[in-house]
């Protein structure tokens, strides 16, 4: 078995992050087992929490390629070419005699925006669905009868928008109820 250094260590976990190599493909470029790190991995903590931040790390970097990438294919992109023809200057070397450069417009790729639609689709059916889930409960705002009228105005406007914002409108008010101390707003 190898022994276990941090520098070793170190550079496990840098190659882990860089997403070049697989894991058995590290340990035979540093002449460890495979069994050796996963023995590591369960043995030492702080190895186990490197390798688990720099998995993450690598991982947050390829979700921000893979959005970008995305995002290409979702809006289109101009894909830039140059050619080069060269000639012999007389000298036995070549220079170059003109440099061709290409522009070509690549149109936004259907099957990309059919996925980022259905998407959205479903967060919205998601969110309708929360809201349905919502309504099953009663919501009441309770305004103290001694409040200032205009603070209670206020209070009012507040619980209107914050029904707007999950998406009930005025026409779901059940019931305004008051009772000695108190006028109730229940959805």
């Amino acid at each position: 078995m190898a022994k276990y250094t941090e520098r070793l260590a170190n550079r496990i976990v840098s190659l882990i992050e860089a997403d070049y190599y697989s894991i058995t493909e590290i340990c035979n470029s540093l002449k460890i087992n495979t069994k050796t790190f996963y023995e590591w991995k369960k043995t030492k903590p702080e190895f186990r929490e490197a390798v688990k931040d720099a998995e993450e790390r690598r991982d947050d970097a390829l979700a921000v390629l893979a959005r970008r990438s995305l995002r290409e294919e979702l809006e289109g992109y101009v894909e830039v070419t140059e050619k080069y023809v060269y000639e012999d200057d007389g000298y036995g070397s070549e220079k170059i005699k003109s440099r061709i450069v290409t522009k070509k417009k690549r149109a936004p790729k259907a099957h990309v925006l059919k996925m980022v639609l259905e998407r959205q689709e479903k967060r919205k059916n998601e969110t309708n669905q929360e809201v349905v889930k919502h309504t099953d409960k009663p919501i009441v705002m309770k305004i103290p009868k001694d409040v200032n009228p205009v603070n209670a105005v206020k209070s009012i406007i507040d619980f209107k928008h914050k029904m707007r914002s999950i998406g009930l409108s005025e026409e779901q008010v059940k019931s305004v109820q008051e009772d000695e101390n108190y006028m109730s707003v229940v959805v």
